[in-house]
């Protein structure tokens, strides 16, 4: 196995030699007004490396952006992203030539329906900010329920993150007697180019196989080391554990309202804007929202209207 060292942040790191080849070309491309996303999964299995694997590639394509004098700081924790729509608000505050890491690994075991809704922020934002010239490196629990124009048509490169095994003999229980253990190992991935990942994805369409050893990868087997370019690792690790207590509040059961909490605020918020008109009597706002002057005169005693006043006019001074 081949490595590169490169240096970012005032530190020495290595990187697969043909990976590194391959994040060259993409990097090389982006001055001529591209902008390019790389997919990283993790073979159906959590806990395999994604997330330090795509912080070596963030690292490596921030080295060379640096190099080439597009972007002199593309890559540091505030780059990292756990939730898409907090990704949207940040990034085009960036320079050109940034790079964008989303790792959406912690929606493994919520609904796809937060997965694709992740896919379909990103594709709005390709769309609309495509002139930024970013490289994003989107970390996903399965290539295989992503959108098709996501896998296939705006990502440029799959990398599959997977463990190895074997057998060994151990005396781990310290009586003296070895027994055969099954050791598993991180830091190895598969890389598919553009047309190798879209056969793959072409014929799980057809075979509804989810097979990542479908299609032969366009290089050998690679390897990465464990390391963390260029962030603090307390503080990766601060920030995930962050993000996940957001994502389990989020979809908390106890804190979703029912339809009938969802309509009533929706019509609370009706109200609250239909307050500000000047003029509008309590009568033709209940009417126009088709509730009762009782759920109109609820506002009253929140400061909403002219106390003073016997009109049941709004009085917006």
């Amino acid at each position: 196995m081949s490595y590169l060292e490169f240096e970012w942040k005032g530190q020495l790191y290595k990187i697969d030699k043909l990976l590194a080849e391959t994040l060259a070309s993409l990097v090389y491309n982006v001055q001529d007004d591209w902008d390019f996303c790389v997919v990283i999964t993790g073979n159906r299995l959590v806990r395999t490396g994604k997330s330090v694997l795509c912080m070596t590639c963030c690292a490596f394509c921030a080295y060379l952006l640096k190099k080439l004098g597009l972007n002199e700081n593309a890559y540091d924790e505030n780059h990292i992203f756990f939730d898409s729509k907090q990704m949207l608000d940040k990034v085009q505050e960036f320079p050109k030539n940034s790079i964008v890491h989303l790792d959406e690994a912690r929606e493994s075991l919520a609904a796809s329906k937060t997965a694709m809704q992740t896919q379909t922020d990103v594709l709005d934002f390709f769309a609309e900010c495509g002139a930024l010239n970013h490289l994003f490196f989107l970390v996903m629990p399965d290539y295989f329920e992503m959108k098709e124009n996501m896998s296939v048509s705006r990502s440029e490169i799959l990398l599959n993150v997977f463990r190895e095994s074997s057998i060994v003999h151990k005396d781990f229980m310290g009586d003296g007697i070895k027994r055969p253990i099954v050791m598993f190992k991180r830091g190895y991935f598969r890389l598919y180019n553009r047309e190798a990942k879209a056969l793959m994805y072409d014929l799980f369409r057809t075979t509804r196989a989810k097979n990542y050893n479908s299609v032969k990868p366009t290089f050998p087997t690679g390897m990465f080391i464990n390391q963390y370019c260029g962030v603090d690792e307390k503080k990766y690790r601060q920030m995930k554990a962050d993000a996940l207590a957001r994502f389990k509040e989020k979809h908390n059961p106890a804190n979703k309202k029912s339809k009938r909490e969802i309509e009533l605020d929706r019509r609370e918020g009706l109200l609250l804007n239909l307050l500000k008109e000047r003029g509008i009597p309590q009568k033709d706002i209940a009417e126009r929202l088709n509730v009762s002057r009782i759920s109109v005169g609820k506002l009253q005693k929140k400061g909403l209207f002219d106390q003073k006043s016997d009109t049941g006019y709004v009085n917006v001074n």
